[in-house]
């Protein structure tokens, strides 16, 4: 079931695709940084819901000017630069909408298997195809990262070693290991352990637990 109707996805699709490239151009903020801060907002979580007011009652300059007040508690007056042409990562905004409402996902699920920067780099050839094959494309990037553990990829996200997770969290290159290759069940591990994982990956430690038809599905 849609969170709204059809009739309002293509403002949706370019309220995005304007908020990434006005967060990247004008502000000079990483695509994939300000997609968090559109996360942490709780902006992402309203638009994703179909919050009107996002959807169709506010530009995508305003929206980024939203997830900034929402961060740093400062309204932000920054001069857009306009463009005719619909850049990279315009298009990674705009076909990111599109997704979002088709699919049903939450903007955090969706970040989690594709990241705004590895839909940018999808552009060639999907930007001349039909979006439903792009649909197929980011099911099957899904697919495949459901077969890595959640630890796996969190820690892939920020280009992290698992040596360099073991000496920024204290959890040893072992028992990191154990939890990657499934052989120890993280869901059962101690909570200071994934608490310190979880510090290391500025992430939350419900973001690092296993959901449990994979793990049943792994096991078989």
């Amino acid at each position: 079931m849609h969170a709204y109707d059809e009739l309002y996805v293509p403002r949706a699709q370019a309220n995005l695709g304007q908020m990434f490239r006005f967060a990247e151009e004008d502000l000079g903020k990483e695509v994939d940084d300000f997609f968090e801060l559109f996360l942490l907002s709780g902006v992402a979580d309203l638009f994703g819901k179909g919050d009107y007011r996002l959807i169709s009652g506010m530009s995508g300059v305003e929206i980024a000017y939203e997830v900034m007040w929402r961060i740093d508690g400062e309204f932000l007056r920054v001069e857009p630069s306009w463009h005719f042409e619909k850049s990279q990562t315009y298009w990674a905004g705009w076909v990111l909408g599109w997704y979002q409402w088709y699919s049903g996902q939450s903007f955090r699920r969706i970040g989690e298997y594709m990241p705004v920067r590895e839909i940018r780099e999808m552009y060639h050839p999907f930007h001349e195809m039909d979006l439903l094959q792009f649909a197929d494309a980011a099911q099957e990037r899904m697919r495949r990262r459901n077969m890595m553990t959640r630890l796996r990829i969190f820690r892939e996200r920020l280009g992290m070693s698992q040596g360099e997770l073991a000496r920024r969290s204290g959890v040893s290159v072992r028992m990191i290991q154990h939890y990657e290759q499934r052989r120890k069940n993280i869901n059962h591990a101690q909570v200071q352990t994934v608490a310190d994982l979880a510090g290391a990956l500025h992430c939350r430690i419900e973001d690092l637990m296993e959901i449990p038809e994979v793990m049943e599905a792994m096991e078989k």
